[in-house]
């Protein structure tokens, strides 16, 4: 009698995990290798230590611009801003690229996991190729939205929560980790409005639920509704909840940036080339979900999303193509959602002793140059800011530093741009004040309409109307600093990213100060 050595199936979760830890590192390697500081981060930070100085959130009245108006306004992301200085008084630039490459690699985690929970749901068993295509798409669409700013904490909250939700779909609505979601929520809605996401999420599960009642019970039923009651009252959890809805309500109807789509994220996101293969995929996306979901309701089987779960996904695909900002919002249900609906192809490849060695060299020698890259404790944050040349996102770090060492304020105006305004504040705000940045809400339609979307004389007659010290502007292509040197503003100094340039009856009264 002949006895049989059962011998299990490897098991292909290593391989999914070695190739979920590639797309991890592709996030982290975009953040050290390829990514500056954004702009908006800059202006976080101060914003983040008035918060700290004055002991508790509450309105502030803007004194880092010259040109803003002087009503109070809602930093409505306090917590993260205050969150944002610690972290920099603590480690300085290294622990802000170190943690924004934790936050994105963090990110792809959950749109893997999630993926993996509709996989286990529409097929049976979880699908592990499947859910890694996914996720390298949810990538692929959100990754250039995420910088070192409060919203990139928001979105991996979001996308925490969302593999929560998916999480208890997948075991029947009987997951109790599931109610993590109102108080992770609570916290959410102190980093940044976004989180009004969560009860959206919530009431169109509910919804689907309730348009399906063949195969939904009536505990299950209170079960949602629960959840999203709770989740509506965490949103209020947030000691600026008036000045939060009102800054929601004014980005939606009246700021003229937002509208103009002269900011590249709140442009449509199917511009360019890039933009036109994300388009592709999510029309491709969308229109098999819906093939999908109607084919299973004419054989009467069991459809790969619930009806919730499309109401989700049609929902953030209206917001998307509102613009790409919403990109990472549409990312969080449409990874798992294509995960779904992709056909049952074979983890077997994933479980194969050879494929597993493979990565794991691959994933290693990819960690090596990424860590290498890593900015050394000796690397100025001039230097790291400025690494990839004056074609790539930069900064006016060295031309910061000559008028912070010869410019003497008189009226401590600083003409900018918009990108740079960011930096300048932090960087010389001691000393002066800058015409703009990022926070459009606290500007004026009409001196945006005087600015950043009006004609070549508008922006000559406001700009001579404007009285200021010194001008910090691009070297090349500047609409600004060409209409100063119109109107006789000197360069007292020039480089590869930036140009200097002072009224012209301060640079004759004061010559010597500006020689060499």
């Amino acid at each position: 009698m002949s006895t049989q050595i059962l011998i299990p199936d490897r098991s292909p979760r290593i391989g999914f995990s070695l190739l979920l830890g590639l797309l991890m590192l592709v996030a982290a390697g975009k953040v050290i290798l390829a990514d500056t500081m954004d702009p908006d981060c800059f202006w976080h930070l101060r914003v983040g230590e008035e918060i700290i100085q004055q002991g508790w959130p509450r309105p502030l009245v803007d004194d880092l611009s010259f040109a803003s108006i002087r009503k109070p306004w809602t930093p409505y992301s306090w917590l993260a801003e205050v969150g944002m200085k610690k972290l920099w008084d603590a480690g300085g630039y290294r622990a802000a690229v170190a943690v924004q490459a934790i936050m994105e690699s963090g990110f792809i985690l959950l749109l893997g996991l999630g993926a993996l929970e509709t996989s286990r749901v529409a097929h049976g068993q979880p699908r592990y190729v499947a859910a890694i295509l996914a996720a390298a798409v949810g990538g692929f669409l959100s990754l250039a939205y995420l910088s070192f700013r409060p919203v990139t904490a928001a979105l991996v909250l979001l996308a925490l929560i969302a593999w929560l939700l998916l999480r208890d779909r997948r075991m029947d609505q009987r997951s109790k980790s599931v109610w993590i979601v109102p108080p992770l929520t609570a916290v959410l809605i102190n980093v940044h409005f976004f989180a009004i996401f969560v009860p959206l999420w919530t009431a169109a599960l509910l919804c689907g639920d309730l348009l399906d009642l063949k195969s939904i019970r009536q505990p299950r039923l209170a079960r949602g509704a629960i959840l999203f009651l709770a989740s509506s009252l965490a949103c209020c959890m947030t000691p600026l909840l008036g000045g939060t809805i009102r800054s929601i309500l004014d980005y939606s109807a009246n700021d003229v940036m937002v509208r103009s789509g002269s900011i590249a994220e709140f442009r449509p996101f199917y511009l360019g080339t890039v933009g036109m293969i994300s388009a592709a995929l999510v029309g491709v996306l969308l229109l098999s979900v819906i093939w999908q979901f109607i084919g299973s309701r004419r054989r009467n089987s069991k459809p790969a999303l619930s009806l919730g779960e499309i109401f989700w996904l049609l929902g953030s695909a209206a917001l998307l193509l509102r613009m790409g900002r919403f990109a990472p919002i549409f990312a969080i249900i449409a990874a798992p959602a294509l995960a779904a609906i992709l056909p049952r192809l074979s983890d077997r490849i994933l479980a194969k002793p050879a494929m597993i060695a493979a990565l794991t060299v691959v994933l290693l020698m990819s960690a090596w140059p990424i860590a290498q890259g890593f900015p050394r404790s000796s690397q100025s944050f001039s230097t790291w800011l400025n690494r990839n040349g004056p074609d790539a996102p930069n900064y006016p770090c060295a031309a910061a530093q000559f008028v912070d060492q010869r410019v003497t304020p008189q009226t401590h105006h600083l003409i900018c741009e918009l990108t740079w305004g960011g930096y300048l504040e932090w960087r010389l705000g001691d000393h002066f004040q800058t015409l703009m940045d990022g926070r459009t809400q606290l500007f004026s339609a009409d001196f945006w309409n005087a600015t950043a979307l009006a004609s070549k004389g508008q922006r000559s007659k406001f700009l001579a109307g404007t009285p200021a010290d010194v001008a910090i502007v691009r070297a090349n292509k500047s609409p600004f600093g060409d209409i100063l040197a119109e109107q006789g503003w000197k360069t007292v100094y020039q480089d590869d990213f930036a140009r200097v340039l002072i009224p012209a009856r301060a640079y004759d009264s004061d010559r010597a100060a500006f020689a060499n």
